[in-house]
């Protein structure tokens, strides 16, 4: 459905609403050339039904459609198909019995074609209208919201599945990525999330955990209708290993323990199952939790990545994956 109002459908659609035509002596300059490109390119009318209503020859005014291209009046963006490996997203999703497997191609080279532009036109389709939506923090998925784009969609409620980094680029943390997305959408609100994501001890924990700004920062986030989330490999690329949220001796004991990923700032083994070291010190969603969201969006991509992915794949909490032929070849072979 349209997102414009009657008034302005009408408008674009039916001449008898539009007015006269203005004649071409009471236009000049760029106003005139706008007045053609505006009939053209937005009410559909023909280059010839323009030239008898405005006294001009028809050549006259291709010239002048010309001219609003070359002075910028008019602005032609070619958006070729964001590129999918539909076979290797099916035979993932089978394998791994996820609902949705997509996987971005790269043989037509372009920016749109790449993971994250994929992933957010995936997640554009999702959404609806005061929908409740998580989302997570890292790299890959700031990209993601950056390739998001408005639409008719309001008034959602997006929230912090999990707290922050201690240290990072600018651009990735939760509280920005949350901000970002609600900006797009109309009447939209933020429950920010106002904790670190891994403490230094239990009671650490324990303590931000009873303050009610987080309880009920985390009631909404265990309430979301969708979930955004990214996954990290066990090496110096995983995010919260950059951000120094874990020192050397926190990532040899999980990987002793046989992690062999994250997701959400929760660890898990090459089987799915969660390992539950870290978890007393752990701001964020439980597994329960998570699992419990209807649809959880995990996007992750490059060979690199692709045992954590295999792995996040069998923790029961993924619904659908985006990720790239990389990681994908490998998930399926």
């Amino acid at each position: 459905m349209s997102d414009q109002p009657t008034d302005e459908r009408q408008a674009l659609t039916d001449p008898s609403s539009r007015g006269a035509p203005r004649a071409v002596g009471e236009l000049h300059g760029v106003e005139l050339l706008t007045e053609i490109a505006t009939r053209f390119y937005l009410h559909g009318d023909t280059q010839i039904r323009i030239a008898g209503d405005m006294g001009l020859d028809p050549s006259t005014v291709s010239r002048y459609l010309k001219r609003a291209r070359d002075e910028g009046i008019v602005r032609v963006e070619i958006r070729p198909p964001r590129r999918q490996n539909a076979d290797l997203g099916r035979a993932i999703a089978d394998r791994y019995g996820v609902s949705r497997v997509i996987v971005a191609s790269a043989a037509s080279g372009t920016a749109r074609s790449t993971l994250p532009a994929v992933a957010a036109d995936y997640l554009g389709g999702l959404l609806r209208s005061r929908m409740r939506v998580g989302v997570g923090w890292g790299e890959t998925l700031s990209s993601v919201v950056q390739f998001m784009e408005p639409s008719a969609v309001t008034a959602l409620t997006i929230c912090q599945l999990a707290g922050g980094l201690s240290e990072s680029v600018p651009g990735i943390q939760g509280h920005e990525l949350v901000r970002h997305v609600a900006g797009l959408y109309p009447d939209s609100r933020v429950q920010y999330l106002h904790a670190p994501s891994i403490v230094d001890s239990a009671t650490i924990r324990a303590a931000i955990m009873s303050d009610s700004s987080v309880e009920a920062a985390l009631a909404t986030a265990a309430a979301s209708d969708l979930a955004l989330v990214g996954i990290g490999p066990m090496d110096e690329d995983a995010t919260l290993i950059r951000a120094g949220d874990l020192d050397r001796a926190d990532v040899l004991r999980l990987i002793r323990l046989g992690a062999v990923g994250s997701m959400n700032a929760r660890f898990y083994d090459i089987a799915g199952k969660p390992v539950t070291w870290l978890d007393d010190r752990t701001v964020g969603i439980s597994w329960e939790e998570l699992r419990a969201i209807p649809l959880v969006v995990a996007v992750a991509g490059g060979a690199h990545k692709a045992e954590a992915i295999r792995a996040a794949l069998q923790t029961g909490c993924v619904t659908a994956l985006v990720t790239d032929e990389e990681a994908g070849t490998r998930l399926a072979g």
